[in-house]
């Protein structure tokens, strides 16, 4: 024997490597018999050695073993007869072929992981949340159609190679769906209780996982968890942040929870969380100090959480409301002005609210311009599945389209959506390929889709170039306008004399919006010296002298909209105008005039600047 049994540690859970001391801890019913495992690297198991109860507290199982070679082994636990694998496992072995369905049960263990990589200077971007803009990826569907390595394919490492290309569009905070590590065989989850086919793919990961380990297969052959923690540094580097995704389901301890949290943010440096759980479990992470500075997003947070007087958390609201609206005034599905207005606005000092038109549950940005119904056959649930109201239009055709005027109104209107997201006083979020125009085929609920319709489509043309093209020049506009990402609520009133609100509202009369409910426009217009800044401007002192007004039009018919009058020797420019195939270029309004024309489904940016 290579090494020494002695007495474990019960203070820690799982497997802890320190010095020359390793120990194996884990939680069972009292007085049942309980086994480590040791297994050799060609799986065989080398050794079964019992674990000594903790007389102190009554289901901790724990037992150490003295100058163990650990590399050479792999473990798990036998209780009351069954294996088990470690719930804290910092790594499984045998997962690391995505969806490998010749792979056996046995062959799936826990690997001993020892920290010692070395993080240098690296320290958290901290973001203020009006600066923030959110790119929500899925770490396969990224990859898989880029021009890499095929071995890269699938991996962290296709992230890597796109940082450059997620900065340069004015990114600041990218969200990971799951990556902990899960079983994407359906039918091989033990937290599945549905019947699936057997062949069928868990592809998105919202289901319970050995939430300590990194997903392997999403590491790259014969990477260790190292590999992820590289990614994470690099982002810090181009102070980008990092947000992972967790699914707990209403079974899961806790308490357990919360450890999962505190190892990610202490061991990897994430800089935030989305956890889809329950309410209950919210609260007490949103409380939790071990947490603190970290950004929580979550469904949404009741008031009296949010005004909490020792909470240091940053909290997020993560829900469709912006979608909905947006959409359905765009679509012409019962939208309003006035609820548009509202989400546009929406925005707290205790929280943040994360505004999107198109996220993975749903259509895709483009598929919101291009199907009318759901197209989920490919499912194999007979279209049953997925999101039933998408408020959605297909701009006169089904799906893909020949006709011309089609596509250019759907690329339109996908211009139009990205104005509203990145112009909301919120933070935009980004769903992967979406800057590019990319389609699921019509697919509304793609949790299973791993091919083509699920994945990225990183092909080059005309439209993707338009579109991403257009993407980044309104994040470069977002920046250099801090009024429009204001992180205080707008009060809609002149409360600091400045002789204009900080926001006021405009249809075809100057200072209300319509009172019509069938109207489909509206006029948004900002006084820029109500600023607050998120970053250090040179030209600072001209900004804020400023007036920003943006027009939406998303009736089918042109509309005019009231100007306000400026102060004198102010001029209005329109900076943008998604009507025009040259969207950003700089064009003059009539002197003094009162009203300007917008035309149907177009959105415009004017800027009040003073002219001598």
């Amino acid at each position: 024997m290579k090494y020494e049994i002695c007495k474990g540690n019960y203070n820690v859970m799982g497997a802890d490597i320190r010095g020359t001391l390793t120990t194996c801890t884990v939680e069972n019913r009292r007085h049942e018999t309980c086994m480590l495992l040791l297994y050799s690297k060609n799986g065989a198991i080398a050794e079964k050695i019992p674990m000594e109860e903790d007389t102190n507290r009554t289901s901790i199982y724990s037992v150490g073993l003295r100058n163990l070679p650990w590399k050479e082994y792999d473990y798990a636990f036998e209780i009351g007869g069954k294996k088990v694998l470690d719930p804290y496992a910092k790594y499984i072995v045998g997962r690391e072929k995505w969806a490998d369905f010749n792979r056996k049960e046995e062959q799936i263990k826990c690997g001993f992981y020892k920290n010692d990589f070395h993080w240098g200077q690296d320290c958290h971007p901290m973001i203020p949340k009006q600066d923030m803009v959110i790119y929500k990826l899925h770490v396969r569907g990224f990859s898989m159609q880029q021009n890499i390595q095929e071995k890269e394919r699938g991996t962290f490492q296709g992230i890597v190679q796109k940082l450059s290309y997620l900065k340069e569009m004015g990114i600041t905070t990218v969200e990971l769906m799951p990556v902990y590590e899960f079983e994407e065989i359906f039918a091989k989850d033990p937290f599945q209780t549905d019947v699936f086919p057997e062949k069928k793919v868990n592809y998105w990961g919202y289901t319970r996982g050995n939430y300590f380990a990194v997903k392997s297969s999403y590491l790259g052959e014969g990477k260790t968890a190292d590999t992820f923690k590289q990614l994470i540094k690099k982002l810090h580097r181009r102070n980008m942040e990092c947000v992972l995704e967790f699914y707990f389901d209403d079974k899961l301890n806790p308490h357990f929870a919360i450890d999962i949290l505190r190892y990610w943010a202490r061991e990897y440096h994430v800089d935030g969380f989305h956890v889809m759980c329950r309410a209950d479990l919210a609260h007490l992470i949103a409380k939790d100090p071990c947490l603190s500075g970290r950004k929580l997003f979550f469904e949404w947070f009741p008031q009296e959480l949010c005004k909490w007087e020792n909470h240091e958390m940053e909290l997020f609201s993560y829900n469709d409301a912006f979608l909905c609206e947006t959409r359905k005034l765009m679509n012409h599905q019962g939208g309003s002005p006035r609820e548009f207005a509202g989400q546009m606005r929406r925005q707290q000092i205790e929280q943040g609210f994360v505004n999107y038109v198109a996220n993975n549950n749903g259509f895709t940005l483009y598929d919101t311009f291009a199907y009318t119904e759901k197209k989920n056959k490919d499912n194999g649930e007979e279209n049953r599945d997925g999101i039933p109201w998408n408020f959605s239009s297909n701009c006169g055709e089904e799906g893909t389209s020949r006709r011309k005027y089609v596509n250019r109104l759907r690329d339109k209107q996908i211009k139009n959506a990205l104005c509203a997201v990145m112009f909301s006083q919120g933070v935009p979020l980004i769903w992967m390929g979406d800057e590019c125009g990319n389609s699921q085929q019509g697919n509304n609920n793609a949790y299973c889709q791993d091919n083509e319709i699920g994945w990225k489509n990183w092909d080059n043309g005309k439209r993707s170039k338009d579109i991403h093209c257009f993407l980044k020049q309104l994040a470069k506009l977002r920046r250099e306008f801090p009024a429009l990402r204001n992180p205080v609520p707008m009060e809609l009133c002149d409360y600091k004399g400045y002789g204009y609100p900080d926001l006021s509202y405009h249809g075809d009369n100057g200072w209300r919006m319509g009172a019509g409910g069938g109207e489909h426009s509206i006029g948004m217009m900002y006084c820029c010296k109500y600023a607050e800044d998120g970053e250090t401007k040179e030209n600072d002192k001209l900004l804020k002298d400023e007036f920003i007004y943006i027009g939406y039009n998303f009736s089918v018919l042109d509309q005019h909209l009231a100007l306000p009058a400026l102060p004198k020797k102010y001029r209005w420019r329109c900076i943008l105008n998604t009507g025009e195939e040259r969207s950003f270029e700089e064009r003059k309004t009539e002197t003094g005039a009162h009203t300007f024309l917008i035309h149907k489904q177009t959105v415009c940016m004017l800027l009040g600047r003073r002219e001598e």
